[in-house]
């Protein structure tokens, strides 16, 4: 076994592991925590600007679209910058044109832009491109895990080393049964579900799945779960004790109500039935709006609640709508009546 799998047993079994080892175990999970938490924060207020981890690649990276990529040429501040790659995977860089950067490794750009600076400045000044932020290829990482949001890779992670970066399971998650939805269903791909619990006893998580750019990872709670999960465009996601959440409205206002850029007609109730999970999506606008008594569902004890944000959308757009300020009311008013 591992020394990883060695830590998760007993972080599962009781943390059994003392002393000093144990103590700087989990600084490092707390610290790394904290650092994915800043990051989360920064994409959904920035569009998802998050930089892919370091680490050994087989093969060079190849941009895909929404990727951003970093031109610098030393001399000429005019060709020089950050520029996101369009849908028709081209990036156009002033006084040098338009030229297609998807499947291109960064080295190939830069030896095409190279060309055309020669041709505008015959010292041949060197160009350097990176790729500053990896979005195209984005993993969705929800559920019982310590940070769940969105997080970028260079190198596409397995399903364990996903978990892993959003800060590892809390102490109620099913790792017997977590799922891997596909983002897209190319090659027949459905939802599986994975026995990471398994891998890790056994010291071959390396072996488990690897995801795909789009692919959601979401760990279940266990059959004995007593609190309902908060996850996405909520101010305090996490964990709330059942009694505090008995309905949606009040699990959301417990949670200090939505964030300003929450996309509050796509919310998602998870719930887990057995072997199978269930998805109960919500409208929350109806209850806000309209009084819709069913866009307020009960919870169970167990369940995940998912808010999601709004795409393309600024969160100081949303300060400046009214909208917020009523749906917080009416959430008030809401929780005031139980």
């Amino acid at each position: 076994m591992t020394g990883i799998g060695r830590f998760h047993q007993n972080w599962k079994t009781g943390r059994k592991i003392r002393g000093r080892a144990w103590h700087r175990s989990v600084l490092t999970l707390a610290i790394a925590g904290l650092l994915s938490a800043v990051l989360a924060g920064a994409a959904a207020a920035q569009g998802s600007r998050l930089p892919a981890p370091s680490g050994s690649q087989e093969e060079p990276y190849r941009v895909g679209k929404g990727d951003v990529i970093r031109v610098d040429v030393p001399g000429h501040t005019d060709m020089s910058g950050s520029f996101t790659v369009a849908d028709d995977g081209t990036v156009t860089v002033p006084n040098l044109g338009t030229i297609r950067v998807q499947g291109r490794t960064a080295s190939e750009i830069r030896s095409d832009l190279g060309r055309r600076v020669s041709l505008i400045d015959r010292s041949s000044p060197p160009v350097t491109v990176t790729v500053a932020e990896f979005k195209s290829r984005k993993i969705f990482v929800l559920g019982a895990v310590l940070l769940p949001g969105i997080y970028a890779f260079a190198e596409m992670p397995t399903v364990w080393d996903a978990i892993a970066e959003a800060g590892g399971p809390l102490d109620d998650a099913n790792l017997n049964a977590v799922e891997l939805i596909p983002g897209d269903a190319a090659g027949g791909r459905k939802t599986e579900t994975i026995d990471i619990a398994s891998a890790i006893r056994e010291s071959r998580t390396e072996t488990l799945p690897r995801l795909r750019p789009g692919d959601t990872v979401r760990v279940p709670r266990g059959q004995n779960a007593t609190s309902v999960l908060l996850t996405g465009a909520v101010l305090r996601p996490g964990p709330l004790p059942y009694d505090q959440a008995p309905d949606l409205v009040t699990a959301v206002v417990r949670s200090g109500g939505v964030a300003a850029d929450a996309d509050q007609n796509q919310v998602q109730v998870i719930r887990q039935s057995g072997d199978r999970s269930m998805r109960i999506r919500v409208n929350l606008n109806k209850y806000f709006e309209k009084g819709d008594a069913s866009s307020n569902p009960h919870l169970e004890p167990g369940d995940t609640v998912f808010i999601p944000r709004k795409e393309g959308t600024s969160i100081w757009v949303h300060l400046a709508q009214m909208s917020s300020v009523i749906s917080l009311v009416a959430s008030i008013i809401a929780l005031s009546r139980h």
